[in-house]
C-alpha cells in the first residue's frame, strides 16, 4: 500500500496544484474506470450468456447495472474518498459524513499531524512551519518539508514574534513578504521562518496560531486556508481553555484539600483550665492550634502559622503536628527549647521560603501564663492596654494571671483571647 501510496503522490506532484484540479482529476480518473470496468463487465456477460437466450442483449444489460451499481459502485465510491484523503484535506471534502467525522475529531493532535500537511499541500508549497500558541504567550514551532514533520525549539515571549502577531491582526486573510517591505523587522521574521505568505489563526480577534509557507497560494487556495485556519483558530483555543480549566480544578482540589486538613487539625477541643475563658475569633487557613499536655500536666499551646499556599502548609502542620506528639510520647518535648528546636529544624529541612511564626503558651499554677513566640507575626497585650506589647520575640515571658484579660494578634489581625471565666 506504501509503494502505491508513493507511486501516485508522484505522478500528482507534476499535476498543477490547484485544490479544485486535483479534485476533478480525482473524480474523472475513478469515474472513468468505473465506466470501463462496467462495459468490460457488460462485454463479458454478452460473450459468456447462452445464444438461444431471448433479449440476451437486455439481460446483460440488466445484469451489468445490477453488479456495477451493488458491488463496484460503493468500492469506487470508498477508492474516489481514499484518494482524496491522500491529496486532499479530509476536513474540506465535499462528502458530509466525512467532514463532520473529520470534524468531531478535529484536535490539537490532529491540527499538527494532518490538517498542518494538508493547509501546505494546498497552498502547493514544499514546505511550511506552523505556529500553535501556548498559555504562556509562547508559540511552539513545528515544520513540515516534503512528507517530513518535526518539532523545533520554542521562540520566548520577548522575541520579535509578538511585532509579527501585531502585524498579521491587520491582515486577517494573509499576507504575503512583499507586504513587508517597509517592516524590516517584520520583512526578517518572514525570513527566519522562510515564509513566502503566513496566514493567521484568529478567534474573537486573537491570533491563536499561524500557517507560513513557503509558497503564495491562488485566490482559491487561499479561500480553503482561511476556512481551515478558523478552525485551527477555535481547536487551539479550546485546548488553552481546557488546560485552564483542569488547572484551576486541580487548585480547587488542593484547596479542599488543604481545607479539610486545616480543619481535622483546628477542631481540637479546647480544654477547660484553671477556670479560664480562652476564646478564638477567627480561624486562618494557615495557622495551626494544638493544645497538648506536658509530663508535668500541665496544658500547652502551639500557634503556628507557616505562611504560603493552603495546601502545603497544612502538610507541613500536620507534619510537625505528628512530630510533637511522637516526641512527647518519648518524653522529648517537654519545654519550650525543645518544642523550639523542633519546629526550626523542620523549617529548615524543607526548606521552607515563607514568613512564617509561631507562639509557644504554657499555664501555670493560678492561671498565669509563660509565652515564647518567634517571627513578628504575633502581638500579645492587655485588652485595656491595646498599644503596649507585654512580649519580646524570642524571650520567655511571664504573665501574671492579674493582668487578664489579654488578646493574641495574628498578622495585625486579633487572634485569640484569653481571661477569667
Amino acid at each position: 500500500m506504501n509503494s502505491v501510496d508513493s507511486l501516485l503522490k508522484y505522478w500528482f506532484r507534476i499535476l498543477p496544484s490547484g485544490y479544485q484540479v486535483k479534485r476533478f482529476l480525482i473524480v474523472f480518473a475513478t469515474r472513468f474506470l468505473f465506466l470501463v470496468i462496467s462495459f468490460l463487465i457488460y462485454w463479458s456477460l454478452l460473450k459468456n450468456l447462452p445464444q438461444d437466450i431471448h433479449f440476451n442483449l437486455e439481460v446483460a444489460m440488466v445484469l451489468t447495472l445490477t453488479i456495477c451499481t451493488v458491488v463496484f459502485l460503493p468500492i469506487f465510491e470508498k477508492f474516489s474518498l481514499y484518494l482524496k484523503g491522500i491529496f486532499l484535506s479530509e476536513y474540506l471534502l465535499e462528502d458530509a459524513s466525512v467532514s463532520r467525522f473529520a470534524y468531531k475529531r478535529f484536535d490539537n493532535n490532529s491540527l499538527i499531524k494532518s490538517v498542518f500537511p494538508d493547509m501546505v499541500k494546498i497552498s502547493g508549497s514544499e514546505s511550511g512551519k506552523l505556529g500553535i500558541l501556548k498559555e504562556d504567550g509562547t508559540f511552539d514551532i513545528y515544520t513540515y518539508n516534503r512528507g517530513r514533520q518535526k518539532k523545533i525549539p520554542t521562540r520566548n515571549e520577548n522575541t520579535p514574534m509578538n511585532q509579527l502577531m501585531q502585524f498579521l491582526l491587520k491582515f486577517k486573510n494573509g499576507v504575503s513578504i512583499s507586504e513587508t517591505v517597509s517592516h524590516p523587522e517584520i520583512n526578517s521574521d518572514f525570513i527566519a521562518l522562510r515564509a513566502d505568505f503566513i496566514v493567521p489563526f484568529l478567534f474573537r480577534e486573537k491570533i491563536f496560531g499561524f500557517l507560513a509557507v513557503s509558497n503564495i497560494p491562488d485566490r482559491e487556495a487561499l479561500h480553503q486556508l482561511i476556512v481551515l485556519s478558523g478552525q485551527c483558530a477555535l481547536v487551539i483555543h479550546n485546548q488553552n481553555l481546557s488546560a485552564h480549566i483542569v488547572e484551576n480544578l486541580k487548585y480547587r482540589q488542593e484547596e479542599e484539600s488543604a481545607k479539610r486538613i486545616q480543619n481535622l487539625l483546628q477542631k481540637g477541643k479546647v480544654p477547660e483550665i484553671d477556670e479560664l475563658s480562652i476564646q478564638f475569633t477567627g480561624l486562618d487557613p494557615s495557622t495551626l492550634i494544638e493544645f497538648f499536655q506536658t509530663e508535668d500536666n500541665r496544658w500547652n499551646f502551639l500557634i503556628l502559622s507557616a505562611g504560603g499556599p493552603p495546601r502545603s502548609a497544612g502538610l507541613l502542620h500536620s507534619y510537625i503536628l505528628g512530630l510533637l506528639y511522637s516526641r512527647l510520647k518519648r518524653g522529648k518535648a517537654n519545654n519550650f527549647i525543645e518544642i523550639k528546636t523542633m519546629i526550626s529544624e523542620t523549617f529548615q529541612k524543607v526548606e521552607w521560603k515563607e514568613k512564617y511564626g509561631y507562639l509557644l503558651g504554657k499555664f501555670q499554677a493560678g492561671g498565669n501564663l509563660e509565652i515564647l513566640h518567634e517571627g513578628n507575626l504575633f502581638k500579645v497585650y492587655e485588652v485595656k492596654k491595646p498599644d503596649i506589647s507585654i512580649t519580646s520575640i524570642g524571650w520567655k515571658n511571664f504573665i501574671n494571671a492579674n493582668s487578664y484579660p489579654i488578646s493574641i494578634d495574628l498578622r495585625n489581625r486579633l487572634f485569640m483571647r484569653i481571661g477569667r471565666a
